[in-house]
Parts: C-alpha cells; sequence; structure tokens
C-alpha cells in the first residue's frame, strides 16, 4: 500500500514539474492574459475607456506580440490579473465593501461525493477575483481537492499545522498562521490535509474556548475582515466538521447532483440542518443561514437529471438555484493540464468552443449567486 501511495505521489509531483518546472505552491503561474474586452468586463468598464487611458498615459501602454501568419503584425498580448487590478485601482471599480459590512461566509456542502462540489467552491472563488473581490477559499475536506487546485498537496507540501485543525482544537489563537497565498492576487487559501479527520476525534476533548461546532466560526472571526467573500469547501457527510461550516456560513449551498440517490443524501443534509436549529435544539448558534440547492451535473433537456431538477423545484419550493450546473469534461481536462478553467491560456484549451462552452456552465449560476444571494446579505449587514 506504501508503494501505492508513493507512486501517486510521484506522479502527481511529476505532472507539476512539467508544467510549473516545480511542485510548490509558488512555482505556480497563470498563463493566461486576459483579451481586452474580457478585461473591460472583469474591470467594470468599456473597452474604448482602457484604450482611452492608455493613449492618455493614465494607464501604462499595453503590451503588444506579434500575430502569427506570414504577414505578422502587432496585437494586444493581453492582461495580467495585475494589470487588472491596476485598472480597477484607476478607474475607481474595486469592489471591495466597506468596513461597515461584514464578509460573506458561503458554505457549499454536499451529501455525497462527485456532486461537483470541490470545483463549484473553487471556480466561484477564482470567478470571484477575477470580479476584484477579496476571496478566502477554506478547505476543511480531508481529502484536500481544493487545496490541490492550487499546488497545496497533503504528503507533498503541506502538513496539519497549515490547516484549521490546530486552531479548533484549541493550539493557536487566530486562523492567520495558516492562510496562504495563490497565484491568484485577490485569492488566499487555508488549505487541508489526510490528518483533518482527526477533528471528529479529537475536538469533543480539546481545551476550546467556544462550543465544538461553533469554532470554525470563531476562527474567521480572527481574519473576516481582510476578506469580501468566505468560501467553505467541506467533507461530504454529517460529521462535526459539517456542522461547524453551516454554523460558520451566511449562505449555505447544498451541491445536490440531480440523480436519485444524491437527492435523498441532500434531504439528510437538510435533516443535519434542520437538527442544528431545531427551537429545542441543545446547540448555542449565533444566526440561521440562508440555505439554497444548487443542482449540478444536469443533461440535456429531457435527460432524467432535468426531470430530477422539476422535481426538486416542486418538493422545494423557492430553494433551488434557477441555473444549475451541466456536465462538462472541461473540468477534469483542467485538472489534468494543472489550470482551470479559469486560469486556462488559450494553447492550455481543448478548443475556443470547448473552453467557451465550460466557462459558460459556471457564468449564469454565478451570476444568480453573487447578485440574488450575496449581495442582499451585504445590504442587510
Amino acid at each position: 500500500m506504501k508503494d501505492c501511495i508513493d507512486e501517486a505521489n510521484k506522479w502527481s509531483a511529476g505532472r507539476a514539474k512539467a508544467v510549473f518546472g516545480d511542485d510548490s505552491p509558488d512555482a505556480r503561474k497563470i498563463k493566461r492574459r486576459f483579451k481586452i474586452n474580457a478585461a473591460a468586463s472583469y474591470v467594470n468598464v468599456s473597452r474604448q475607456a482602457i484604450e482611452k487611458a492608455e493613449k492618455e498615459g493614465r494607464l501604462p501602454a499595453a503590451d503588444y506580440i506579434d500575430s502569427n501568419g506570414v504577414n505578422p503584425r502587432p496585437i494586444r498580448q493581453g492582461y495580467t490579473l495585475e494589470q487588472m487590478d491596476m485598472m480597477r485601482d484607476h478607474f475607481q471599480t474595486q469592489p471591495y465593501q466597506t468596513a461597515e459590512l461584514s464578509p460573506i461566509t458561503l458554505a457549499i456542502p454536499g451529501g455525497k461525493g462527485g456532486c461537483y462540489k470541490t470545483s463549484t467552491a473553487v471556480s466561484f472563488a477564482q470567478w470571484c477575483s477575477l470580479k476584484g473581490y477579496r476571496v478566502l477559499l477554506i478547505d476543511i475536506d480531508q481529502q484536500s481537492h481544493a487545496s490541490m487546485y492550487f499546488g497545496y498537496h497533503p504528503e507533498l507540501n503541506t502538513t496539519i499545522n497549515d490547516t484549521v485543525l490546530p486552531f479548533m482544537l484549541g493550539e493557536e489563537d487566530d486562523l492567520s498562521y495558516c492562510i496562504k497565498s495563490t497565484a491568484w492576487p485577490k485569492l488566499e487559501i487555508i488549505p487541508s490535509h489526510l490528518q483533518m479527520q482527526r477533528l471528529e476525534r479529537e475536538i469533543q476533548d480539546a481545551d476550546i474556548d467556544y462550543p465544538a461546532h461553533a469554532m470554525l466560526q470563531a476562527g474567521i472571526a480572527t481574519v473576516s475582515d481582510n476578506y469580501d467573500i468566505i468560501i467553505i469547501d467541506g467533507h461530504p457527510d454529517l460529521g462535526i466538521g459539517t456542522m461547524n461550516m453551516i454554523c460558520a456560513s451566511d449562505i449555505t449551498l447544498i451541491a445536490t447532483s440531480t440523480e436519485v440517490n444524491d437527492i435523498n443524501s441532500t434531504a439528510q443534509l437538510m435533516g443535519l440542518i434542520g437538527d442544528i436549529y431545531n427551537p429545542n435544539s441543545q446547540l448555542d448558534t449565533t444566526h440561521e443561514p440562508l440555505v439554497r440547492v444548487l443542482p449540478t451535473k444536469l443533461g440535456a433537456s429531457g435527460s432524467a437529471s432535468q426531470q430530477n431538477v422539476n422535481d426538486l423545484m416542486r418538493m422545494w419550493p423557492g430553494m433551488v438555484l434557477i441555473n444549475g450546473i451541466r456536465v462538462t469534461d472541461e473540468v477534469g481536462k483542467g485538472q489534468r493540464r494543472m489550470a482551470s478553467i479559469y486560469e486556462q491560456a488559450d494553447d492550455q484549451r481543448s478548443s475556443p468552443a470547448a473552453w467557451k462552452r465550460a466557462t459558460d456552465v459556471f457564468q449564469n449560476t454565478f451570476d444568480e449567486l453573487l447578485n440574488t444571494l450575496i449581495k442582499p446579505q451585504w445590504g442587510n449587514s
């Protein structure tokens, strides 16, 4: 068994080295340059405003490269994440929330594995960062899949001391010790580790200042002023970790594959939420999160998955997001290329059309999340 684990670790490290020359998080770079129309959309100005500011010297001149072909001509190379953030500063379009407004914490649990829970959490974190929001992604899933998207791999370059566990067992005073940078300037992460499973066994006997189910909420409060949006990715179970992410959240978004067994698992997760906030519950909680259901792994019109979504909307009126996430192979292909769909440069994509379809899978859903769930919560802060 040890040989199998060693070979898997060598495989992971080898893939990272082949792409980045190193298997460390610091070696990861985003190759993608954002074309001017995309940059204008993310900066929230017009293309003409960017061109005018460059022409007048209010922004640095754009980088140019030669086009392909027999008669190459200079074309814009595109903009980096850092250059787009410089534009936001210039145009005063940073979407930071004021000090008076609290960050919104979004927990994305799932009743079963394979429900796009982690890919949704990671992709939404990157998308919010692209929009200019300051994001913290907290991974408490011992499988650490969200962490691996950013190069934090258990056994290779992270230990249990890089996770929330020391705080949750009363060994640290705040979470600043475990916050790590990523290749995304506006996105930081608290990675996870295989030994996070110790949480279930040890927290009940730990010397802690808050109830066991409220420790993650207490930890987030120690660092929350630095962020606009905090996203939690957890393990698909009904244990103390899942209770913590629910109690810490302002919004609990249950990722639900549109398959019968997965819907039953979601009902079990809803039962846990109901038990936590039952008026007769012995648990001391500070607030009750807004609970919504995100349908995932949607197939074509007329498929069983679409029929199941219709049933969900009938069973749980008002709880199911209008937009779900369709099935796409491009997420898995991006993992193999060591670049998510939002990180991929032109030469890292299957094809322009396949990449566009993959980003379209998330676009409407993320717009709905931001505009109908998160922004109204800021208004109520």
